[in-house]
């Protein structure tokens, strides 16, 4: 393997008989114009010395890199993944890099990972994390106004019962509808004669699972149908949560006819506990789900949920940040800054 060149700008400027000026102009996409024949051979002039530019460098000449930073909660976790895969896509359309960071729900984490993310001088930056009850965005502002004042465009993604994005200068929500997804969602669950239910509730600090519990309690109450305290299970908010939340629910007897879970994996853990038992999901105990997750498309039975156009969301966020989106999705136009769930009814909670 060749040693990396050591060749610096200067001498790619002088192979290709420019100024100093020219070369970087050249090479580095100034909007200042370079005849198409000197960027030619300043470009030769770098494949022949295996001239490497210097982001650093050229962060600090132009006060932003051409990457993106992706912060979110846990990109182990499938809904993350999805929003995640959009947000590259996006990102690569605007001819940007993205670098991922997780903070695993940790609000401390978030703020650390941040004044991290200032010091690379990104273009833009996109927070998709877990937030807690009482953990709004202003917790962060001081390293968002950090980001903003270096010139990086930043979008967060909040729930529609958050506003934790209030008097945060240069941050650009983008509004997920969690809890009008879950009302509607309850609403076709009694629709289709369901009449008895609980909730696998999740972390109950986490906004987005009080968002969807809200909702769903919500929606249920628009039909005369009011839960009891017991109804509600609260676990992690995962498939192990979801599993054990409703083996709790099963060992207390006489199960409800449907179960909300607040996100497809606590749904699929949900659907193993009842097969454990030797009940039959969507027979015995109805089991519908959130988030439309695309690789739990072939659960059996296929889950009842709440689709979220996760991809969409990912790459609508970038485009807020980069003062780019247009207020559309998928190509259909959009409510503003909001996206919105749109309820599935599948065989999980079929009578």
């Amino acid at each position: 393997m060749p040693e990396r060149s050591t060749a610096t700008l200067a001498d790619v400027a002088e192979l290709a008989g420019v100024s100093l000026a020219t070369a970087s102009r050249a090479l580095n996409g100034s909007t200042r114009k370079v005849r198409p024949e000197s960027t030619e051979r300043v470009h030769a002039a770098a494949r022949e010395l295996r001239y490497t530019a210097n982001v650093q460098a050229q962060a600090v000449a132009r006060g932003t890199t051409t990457s993106l930073a992706l912060v979110v909660g846990d990109i182990a976790d499938p809904y993350f993944a999805a929003i995640a895969a959009g947000a590259i896509r996006a990102a690569d359309d605007a001819g940007l890099v993205v670098t991922i960071t997780s903070t695993g729900g940790d609000a401390t984490r978030e703020r650390e990972v941040l004044a991290v993310v200032a010091g690379l001088r990104p273009r833009a930056v996109v927070l998709a994390v877990s937030r807690h009850l009482g953990g709004a965005l202003a917790d962060v502002h001081d390293a968002v106004a950090v980001l903003t004042a270096g010139g990086a465009g930043v979008s967060a993604l909040v729930s529609d019962v958050d506003g934790a994005t209030a008097g945060i200068e240069g941050v650009h929500p983008l509004v997920v509808r969690n809890r009008a997804g879950a009302a509607d969602l309850a609403e076709a669950l009694v629709e289709q004669g369901h009449r008895s239910f609980a909730v696998l509730a999740g972390d109950p600090e986490l906004v987005t699972a009080h968002a969807r519990v809200e909702g769903f309690v919500a929606g249920l109450a628009a039909h005369g149908i009011r839960l009891e305290d017991s109804a509600f299970l609260h676990s992690a908010f995962t498939r192990d949560g979801g599993y054990e939340a409703m083996c709790r629910l099963l060992d207390a007897g006489s199960p409800p006819r449907c179960v909300f879970a607040v996100t497809d994996l606590m749904a699929v853990g949900a659907l193993a506990a009842i097969r454990e038992r030797g009940l039959v999901p969507g027979v015995d105990v109805g089991v519908a789900g959130f988030d439309d997750v695309r690789m739990l498309a072939d659960v059996t039975p296929a889950l009842s949920t709440v689709r979220l156009p996760l991809e969409e969301i990912g790459a609508r966020a970038v485009r807020r940040a980069l003062g780019t989106d247009d207020g559309t999705v998928d190509g259909a136009a959009g409510d503003g800054a909001e996206i919105a769930g749109a309820v599935v009814l599948r065989a999980s909670t079929a009578r």
